[in-house]
């Protein structure tokens, strides 16, 4: 059964928009533009970096897509293996959309690594150990600042626990799309809502240099209030359409 590029696009739109509302990104952002140093190189650096970082986490999608056979280019296709990807990608998204609303129900504080009671995850702590100029609190010379920075976009927008999924989940929608220029519209969609974050810090480091951190405590106090509970709305609805649409392709035979 034919999806309409309608409804691709408001799943792919969907998608986006979670990524938009998670502060995640904006707040790492904002903190690379508070830079003393370096802020307006400092936060083109994370603002290519994420833009890297999200058509590297897309493209998995797309490819995981590929290789399951699950292209609608080649007509109504259905496969074990398109099937199961399909169910682990709503898995994903439905546990994602769980964590959020459970954090909104808790007022749980936005991640905040400028601030010295940040505590960072195990992994983050042992990459910091061997490499310290991953630490965003080290005082480093201008070009390393620029490079931490441009990692950091990567980083948050490439291989973030929460948004990785969530552009997998967009790079495997857009490849449903039998249509090349439609796909293509699809991909355009998504990379421009969910690149506003990551986009944004520059904008206002241009615009407004030094107004970073003001930004950042209003957008925060928002956030941690309304942010967590769009999102998870927004996931959940993305986890329904994708657990029915692997329910309609899965393999009767």
């Amino acid at each position: 059964m034919d999806v309409p590029m309608s409804t691709h696009l408001a799943v792919i739109a969907t998608l986006a928009l979670a990524l938009l509302f998670s502060p995640e990104t904006l707040v790492l952002g904002l903190v690379v533009a508070s830079d003393k140093k370096v802020p307006r190189q400092a936060t083109l650096a994370f603002s290519g970096g994420a833009v890297a970082g999200i058509a590297f986490s897309t493209g998995i999608g797309v490819g995981i897509a590929a290789l399951t056979g699950t292209p609608a280019s080649e007509g109504d296709h259905t496969s074990w293996p398109g099937f199961i990807v399909r169910i682990l990608i709503a898995a994903a998204l439905l546990a994602i959309g769980i964590r959020r609303a459970t954090g909104a129900l808790r007022h749980k504080p936005i991640t905040d690594v400028s601030k010295p009671q940040h505590q960072p995850g195990r992994l983050r702590a042992r990459l910091t150990k061997r490499l310290p100029g991953l630490d965003p609190k080290a005082d480093l010379p201008a070009h390393q600042r620029i490079t931490r920075a441009a990692m950091a976009g990567f980083a948050v927008c490439g291989l973030h626990p929460k948004v990785f999924p969530i552009a997998i989940a967009a790079g495997h929608q857009i490849l449903q799309i039998s249509d090349r220029p439609e796909r293509a519209l699809g991909a355009v969609v998504f990379a421009v809502i969910a690149l506003i974050p990551a986009l944004t810090p520059t904008v206002i480091e241009l615009v407004r240099p030094g107004a970073a951190d003001r930004i950042k405590e209003g957008y925060e106090r928002i956030m941690k209030v309304h942010g967590r509970w769009i999102v998870a709305v927004l996931l959940l609805a993305a986890a329904a359409f994708v657990a029915h649409g692997a329910f309609e392709h899965m393999p009767r035979r």
